[in-house]
């Protein structure tokens, strides 16, 4: 039946519970006791028969030949695991019965006594399970027996793996996300919230967070940078975009810049391929979503538009999608740092390993670009740029023809010295060296652009500003800009 409105509480009827239950202390704590128990006991029979943890743990009495590959084709299917969608139905279940008590006390005792182990126990299994996933990611491959599939190294998981292991995690990350919000309940109910119901709910939110970065830590960390290489190559970059050009390969060089044969660098191969696993994975978890909600072509109307067309819940998107974005903020990361060189790795930027790095750079902001499309994310241009844009922007100023940014380089130093600039717009350079080649002195300032110079006058450092943005590097800092442009010869 229907429930009574909090106005009405105070003309209500007597309720049985509050006459026979909640009235003797004695029978509602054993009641609720048996309560916590009950639910709680249903859980963990859920968690046995689906989490991957819970059934590692029976395996090891015993293997069930036939289990593990069950459930790797089952979980590899799943938006959210059973648990969370089992924990949203008792936790629903839980809250009914919550709301029969007419007194508050026997409410905010069933609230402390049943539903607040039950998110407690919850929140265990996810993190036992997220445990799980991350050994089974990290755990060495087998070298040799029927069977063995690994990926070009030997040290790497196999394809299969890495693509089922991140569904899982989208997967998990998803359903906490789900039930979280069911913990949290409606906006239109936050005069019924509980304090306590909105900290458990809040530490879920704050568990999803926890498990991306526990997840792109060790994707990244350790399967991307140490294993599949990555850290070799960002060791070798600053070498590559130092390196000057030498005679017996500046005619080879020129032969591949006429072809526009420039290749991916070794030592990106395997990083790029685990990388393109990952995105994969994240894409066929958003692709299935968008398929659920896809109309046939009977359901259209006269007008074009799709007579039943219901648009995707973004939370459906939410693991897969916070997974993406982790991936590539970590990966472009890294890439900015080898462009902006905040360490000073790299003194001097030549055009031919500038273009070789900006090639790399584009290989990967193709794979996330592919993987960026549609699952329910709406382009906003005033986000500010994130590293893959910065890095792009970056990559492609570095590799400018010597003219070009010889006269950005021009333009600017007009900008904050116009006295010494005026007779450089029109090809009067006096003392400095030849377009092309470095800067002669490297630490004069009259051949190196100064940042404190446009700090100094907002209306210089506007228009340096927009003069870049003109030329398309609105992504990237005046002090990111004016590093890279200092470097390069």
């Amino acid at each position: 039946g229907e429930f009574w409105s909090t106005s009405d509480r105070g003309i209500a009827p007597p309720r049985m519970v509050d006459t026979f239950l909640s009235s003797d202390e004695f029978l509602m704590q054993w009641w609720l006791e048996e309560e916590r128990d009950g639910i709680i006991s249903s859980l963990r029979r859920c968690a046995v028969t689906t989490l991957s943890s819970y059934q590692s743990r029976k395996e090891e009495d015993g293997p069930d030949e036939g289990r593990e590959t069950s459930a790797g084709t089952t979980t590899q299917q799943q938006l959210y695991p059973p648990i969370s969608e089992f924990f949203v139905a008792l936790l629903h279940s839980a809250r009914c019965k919550s709301n029969i008590f007419h007194d508050q006390r026997s409410r905010q005792m069933y609230l402390a006594t049943v539903i607040a182990p039950l998110c407690s126990e919850y929140l265990d299994m996810v993190h036992s399970e997220a445990a799980s996933l991350r050994k089974k990611m990290l755990a060495r491959p087998p070298t040799s027996g029927p069977g063995v599939s690994v990926l070009r190294s030997a040290n790497l998981p196999s394809n299969e793996l890495l693509t089922s292991n991140t569904m899982d995690w989208a997967s998990l990350i998803t359903g906490t996300h789900l039930a979280a919000q069911a913990v949290l309940g409606p906006e239109e109910r936050q005069d019924s919230h509980n304090d306590v119901l909105d900290r458990v709910g809040e530490s879920m939110e704050r568990l999803c967070d926890a498990m991306v970065e526990e997840f792109t830590s060790a994707y990244v960390e350790t399967i991307i940078m140490e294993r599949a290489k990555l850290a070799s190559y960002m060791m070798r970059a600053p070498f590559l975009l130092s390196e000057p050009p030498s005679p017996e390969r500046r005619g080879q060089r020129d032969k591949d810049k006429c072809g526009d044969s420039l290749s991916l660098s070794p030592d990106l191969n395997d990083s790029i391929h685990v990388v393109s696993l990952g995105v994969q994975a994240c894409n066929a978890t958003m692709r299935k979503v968008e398929d659920m909600f896809q109309t046939d072509d009977d359901d259209y109307g006269n007008a074009g538009e799709p007579s039943n067309a219901i648009e995707p819940n973004a939370m459906l998107y939410f693991g897969s999608r916070s997974i993406h974005e982790a991936l590539k903020f970590a990966i472009s990361q890294k890439l900015l740092d080898i462009a902006i060189d905040p360490q000073g790795m790299t003194p001097e930027i030549h055009l031919g390993g500038a273009q070789q790095f900006q090639h790399d750079v584009a290989a990967f902001e193709r794979l996330f670009r592919a993987g960026g499309s549609g699952a329910g994310k709406e382009a906003d241009n005033t986000i500010e740029p994130g590293p893959m844009e910065r890095v792009v922007a970056g990559s492609h100023l570095m590799s400018l023809e010597p003219s070009q940014i010889q006269t950005i380089r021009d333009a600017l130093r007009t900008l904050a010295v116009p006295s010494a600039g005026i007779g450089s717009l029109f090809g009067r350079r006096g003392d400095e060296s030849a377009v092309g080649e470095c800067n002669s002195v490297v630490g004069d300032e009259v051949t190196r652009l100064n940042i404190d110079d446009f700090y100094n006058d907002d209306r210089l450092m506007e228009e340096a500003n927009n003069m870049l943005e003109a030329k398309g590097f609105a992504a990237l800092s005046l002090n990111e800009s004016l590093s890279i442009i200092n470097r390069r010869c």
